[in-house]
């Protein structure tokens, strides 16, 4: 990590610290406080270019404060504000809502209203944090083309669709009928729902990596701490060999979504493939790590009072949101196909490679 992005990161946990730790027990909802804390030190809007008010950084700079988050466990839509939401919108060249907002993606149309206003309707399968948000981000389609539209939470026509949520964000679906939204904004042309696939599985990729260190820094803890047989757990040797292996597994996930947070702010041309690759990887060793993580901590890591269970819990959740792995190894092999089936052409960007290092996948 570079010095400014290290220096990034102690601002971010400096501000995270001054918030009440991670509760387990908590109430699902935004903590407002945090977020006007956020955002009121431009962290919200790292990524948004000057002229637009934001702070003129890159998605690599709002990937830590994402990060960060979601070690902390702290209960602020960043992932979808800062790294979502926020690209979309300086695309469209359009600033950021006031107050705590979400991103959101579906099936949505905007038509021209009466009075020149716009009417916004269709559905939205899955909205982080509705209930306690005041505006929504999500892309329209209009007889223009693609645009980005700032929907009201509370607008008249928005009718939220209970759905349980392990991660603790409280996040309905959503049905809109003839909505009235703040604002509708013009994209240029381009495959923006692709593009925003991207950005929310590439956020949830940093948010599990973040969500795995933390859980493994509990492990550690842990296990330096207690007791079994007159020792620490962390003097046996099979305790040492699972956290070896969590440990592995934990930087796996680091260095995916860092890769894939990399070629997404550089716009490289093998961004699906590093997007692709991270959702995958994140998405598959979530599991392995929340059970070591609850193995080793033994019953009182299942307990709803401990911490540990508010980052396995985000873990279970966010591995399926932006599609599970299995969605994205079939992308993978989707691109791989369209490759002509040269894995070493896809992966390394170069020409076929010699007949006798050539790999070839049937799909």
């Amino acid at each position: 990590m570079s010095d400014h992005l290290t220096d990034l990161a102690e601002a971010v946990r400096g501000v995270l610290s001054a918030r009440r730790a991670v509760d387990a027990a908590a109430p699902p909802g935004v903590d407002t406080a945090l977020w006007d804390g956020l955002q009121s030190l431009g962290f919200v809007s790292l990524a948004v270019p000057e002229e637009l008010g934001g702070g003129g950084g890159t998605l690599r700079d709002a990937a830590v404060l994402v990060r960060e988050a979601a070690a902390a466990g702290a209960a602020v839509p960043v992932a979808e504000a800062a790294f979502i939401a926020a690209p979309l919108l300086a695309a469209a060249g359009a600033p950021l809502p006031d107050g705590p907002f979400t991103a959101a993606l579906g099936d949505l149309r905007a038509e021209p209203g009466p009075g020149g206003g716009r009417r916004v309707d269709g559905a939205l399968p899955r909205v982080p944090w509705l209930r306690s948000v005041e505006h929504v981000v999500t892309l329209v389609r209009t007889p223009d083309g693609p645009a980005v539209a700032i929907v009201p939470a509370s607008a008249a026509g928005l009718r939220p669709a209970d759905r349980p949520d392990p991660a603790g964000g409280h996040d309905p679906g959503a049905v809109l009928e003839a909505v009235e939204p703040a604002g509708v904004h013009s994209l240029p042309a381009g495959e923006w729902d692709r593009e925003a696939e991207l950005l929310g599985a590439a956020a949830r990729s940093v948010q599990m990596a973040g969500a795995a260190r933390a859980a493994l820094d509990a492990t550690l803890r842990h296990a330096g701490e207690r007791e079994q047989f007159g020792r620490p757990l962390a003097r046996f040797q099979v305790v040492q060999h699972r956290l070896a292996a969590m440990a592995a597994d934990v930087v796996t996930m680091e260095v995916a979504a860092d890769a894939a947070v990399f070629s997404l702010s550089r716009r490289n041309p093998d961004r699906e493939l590093a997007v692709a690759t991270a959702k995958a990887e994140t998405s598959a060793l979530a599991r392995s790590v929340a059970a070591a993580a609850h193995q080793l901590h033994g019953a009182i890591g299942f307990t709803m009072e401990h911490r540990l269970g508010a980052f396995t819990r985000r873990l279970w959740s966010w591995r399926d949101e932006y599609g599970n792995e299995l969605y994205w190894h079939r992308r993978i092999a989707d691109l791989v196909d369209g490759n002509g089936g040269d894995v070493w052409g896809l992966v390394s960007g170069a020409g076929r490679p010699p007949a006798e290092t050539r790999a070839r996948v049937d799909v």
